[in-house]
C-alpha cells in the first residue's frame, strides 16, 4: 500500500487516514488504498509530501495546476477526471470538493464527533440564534465553541472572523498538526457562500475547539456553504432551521436550491439528535421531515397543536423584550435585552434545543437574558440624546421590514431611515428594499453603502424608482452627510435607524476600500454641540 506521509512533528506523530475508507467509490490508480497525512487544495500552499487535492468552480481548476503541485512535491492528487501527467499517483472521484473536505475533517481526528456539534441554518437569524444557544450552554455550566458571521471562538476567547488560524499568538504551533494536515486555512465565515479554505479552516477550529476541551460547538451554515460542501465529513448531534424564507426577487429555482442546501444540514444530523424547526415557517417546518432517525422538535410564537415550545410577547420597549416562554413545565417570563419579535423567534429556537438537551429551565432563562448585544442588527448609539439610534446590517427587503417594524413597536415619534444602495444588487431586490423603507418609515434618506464598480448615480436612480412618492425621498450620496441630515432631524421620542452596512467598518468604491464607520460617524455627530435638539416646532411629516 502507498503511503503519502509527511512528518512535521516528529516527536508528537502526524496521524495519517486511508483514503479507500474514506473514498470509497473512487477510483484508484496504482495501488488499492493510499495513506495520507497531508492535504491542500491550492497549489500555491503545498508543502512537499501532501496530496493536492483539485477542486474546480468557476474560476478556479485545479486539474489545470497538477503538474504545479507535483513539482512543490505533491506526493500524489485527487482529481474529478484521469490526468496523463499525474501518472499512477491519483484517485479519481466524482466531487473533488466532497473528498477534500472528508480528508481535512478525519486528519483533524474527527472533532464534530468528539463533542455536541449544533448546526444553525436558515435565510435569516443564524447569527442571533448561535449567540442564544451559546449563551444558554455556558449558563449551565458548559464549555462552548462556537464559528459564526461575526467571529469564532474556543470557549475561552472569540476572535473577529477573518483572523485567528495561522496567525501568530492567536493560535498554538500545534494547530497545523491537528488541524487538517498542516494546511493554513484562509478563515472566511461558513455562513457567508462557499467558504475559501474552508473545509481545511473548519476542520481547524473544530479541533482546536476539543483542544480546548469544549463540550460543545455551535456552526453558523447557510445554503452557500453547504452547496459548497464545507460540511462533508462533519456529524452533527442536531441542527436548527431558523426560517426558510425567500428574500423578494429570488427566482424560484434559486429558492428550491437553496431549500434543498439547507436540508443537507439535517440529513447530516446522527441517528437520535435533534431536528428544530420553526412552526411559524411551513417550509422550514418540512426539513424536520428530512431525517427520520433524528429527534423532531418545534418552536412558534403561537400556540399551534404538536409545537413543543412557543412564546408570547408581553412587553417591547427601547430596554429590550419581555416574553412568556412556555414548555418548560410553567410558564416563565424572559426579559431579552434585545427588540422586536424576530428576536423572540431566534430565543425560541435556541430554547427548543435545551429542551432536547435537557437542559434547566433556569440555564435557558439565564442564557437568553445573557445575550447583551448582537454586532449589526438594531444596536444601539446612547450618547445621552433624547432620541433612539439603531444600526442595522439590513440590506434586503426582509430584515429592514422587521428593523423598521420594532422601531415602530417602541418609538413614540417619527422613525426617520438612512437607506443604503449598494452596487451589483438585482433591480428587483433593490425595488423591494424600497417599499419596504416607505412602508416603514416616516422619513428616507437615500446614500450609498459599497457603490463597487457601478455608477453610483445609477444605483441611487433605480432605487429611488421603487419609491410611490420619491418626491418626499432626500438624496444624500455623501454617507457622512446623510448620516448627520437624519441625526439633525430627529426630535426628542424619535427614532433614527442607519441600515445597510452594521458593523462594517469600510466602504467598497470602485477603485478602493475606504474606512468608514457608521458608528463612529453617528458617536462623533452625537456628542458634539450640534446635537442638542434646537428649540423650534417640528415641521409636520
Amino acid at each position: 500500500m502507498a503511503r503519502w506521509f509527511v512528518d512535521r512533528q516528529p516527536q508528537r506523530g502526524i496521524p495519517s487516514v486511508s483514503l479507500r475508507r474514506l473514498l470509497p467509490e473512487a477510483r484508484f490508480v496504482g495501488c488499492p488504498d493510499w495513506e495520507v497525512s497531508g492535504c491542500t487544495d491550492d497549489h500555491r500552499r503545498l508543502d512537499p509530501g501532501q496530496v493536492f487535492v483539485a477542486i474546480r468552480d468557476a474560476r478556479y481548476d485545479g486539474q489545470a495546476y497538477v503538474g504545479e503541485a507535483l513539482d512543490r512535491g505533491a506526493a500524489g492528487v485527487v482529481v474529478e477526471r484521469h490526468c496523463p501527467e499525474a501518472g499512477r499517483l491519483q484517485v479519481i472521484v466524482d466531487d473533488a470538493r466532497t473528498a477534500h473536505a472528508r480528508i481535512c475533517q478525519a486528519l483533524a481526528g474527527d472533532p464534530s464527533r468528539q463533542m455536541e456539534t449544533i448546526g444553525v441554518t436558515g435565510t435569516y437569524g443564524k447569527t442571533i440564534a448561535s449567540l442564544f444557544i451559546r449563551s444558554i450552554l455556558e449558563a449551565s455550566g458548559r464549555r462552548c465553541g462556537l464559528i459564526g458571521a461575526l467571529e469564532w471562538s474556543d470557549g475561552l476567547a472569540s476572535r473577529p472572523m477573518g483572523a485567528g488560524i495561522g496567525q501568530p499568538g492567536l493560535i498554538g504551533p500545534d494547530m497545523a498538526a491537528s488541524g487538517a494536515g498542516g494546511t493554513a486555512a484562509r478563515l472566511r465565515t461558513p455562513g457567508k457562500g462557499p467558504w475559501p479554505g474552508g473545509a481545511a479552516g473548519l476542520a481547524s477550529i473544530l479541533a482546536y475547539m476539543v483542544d480546548q476541551n469544549c463540550s460543545a460547538g455551535v456552526v453558523e451554515a447557510s445554503s452557500g456553504a453547504l452547496e459548497g460542501r464545507c460540511f462533508e465529513g462533519v456529524e452533527f448531534q442536531a441542527a436548527i432551521a431558523t426560517d426558510v424564507g425567500v428574500p423578494l426577487g429570488i427566482p424560484t429555482e434559486v429558492a428550491l436550491r437553496k431549500r434543498r442546501a439547507k436540508a443537507k444540514l439535517f440529513q447530516k444530523v446522527a441517528p437520535g439528535g435533534l431536528a428544530v424547526v420553526n412552526a411559524d415557517d411551513p417550509h422550514a417546518e418540512i426539513l424536520g421531515g428530512v431525517n427520520l432517525l433524528a429527534r423532531r422538535l418545534s418552536y412558534g410564537t403561537a400556540e399551534p397543536a404538536g409545537v413543543d415550545v412557543w412564546g408570547r410577547i408581553d412587553r417591547m420597549d427601547a430596554s429590550g423584550t419581555r416574553f412568556i416562554l412556555h414548555g418548560f413545565g410553567r410558564p416563565v417570563p424572559v426579559d431579552l435585552r434585545l427588540i422586536g419579535p424576530r428576536h423572540v423567534s431566534h430565543a425560541l429556537a435556541a430554547a427548543t434545543l435545551a429542551l432536547g438537551l435537557d437542559l434547566d429551565r433556569e440555564a435557558v432563562v439565564a442564557g437568553l437574558e445573557g445575550v447583551a448585544n448582537v454586532a449589526g442588527h438594531l444596536e444601539a448609539v446612547h450618547e445621552g440624546q433624547g432620541f433612539d439610534v439603531r444600526i442595522d446590517a439590513a440590506d434586503a427587503a426582509m430584515p429592514l421590514g422587521q428593523a423598521l417594524a420594532s422601531l415602530r413597536a417602541i418609538a413614540a415619534g417619527h422613525i426617520h431611515l438612512v437607506l443604503s444602495g449598494e452596487g451589483n444588487q438585482e433591480a428587483a431586490d433593490r425595488r423591494s428594499l424600497a417599499e419596504a423603507a416607505e412602508r416603514g418609515a416616516d422619513r428616507v434618506i437615500l446614500t450609498l453603502g459599497n457603490p463597487r464598480t457601478e455608477e453610483p448615480d445609477a444605483i441611487l436612480d433605480e432605487l429611488l424608482g421603487g419609491f410611490r412618492r420619491p418626491g418626499k425621498v432626500r438624496v444624500l450620496p455623501d454617507r457622512r452627510s446623510a448620516i448627520e441630515a437624519a441625526l439633525a432631524d430627529a426630535r426628542p421620542g424619535d427614532a433614527v435607524l442607519i441600515a445597510g452596512k452594521g458593523r462594517n467598518a469600510y466602504q467598497i468604491l470602485a477603485d478602493r476600500i475606504i474606512p468608514f464607520d457608521d458608528f463612529a460617524v453617528a458617536r462623533a455627530w452625537l456628542r458634539g454641540p450640534h446635537a442638542l435638539p434646537p428649540a423650534r416646532t417640528r415641521l409636520p411629516a
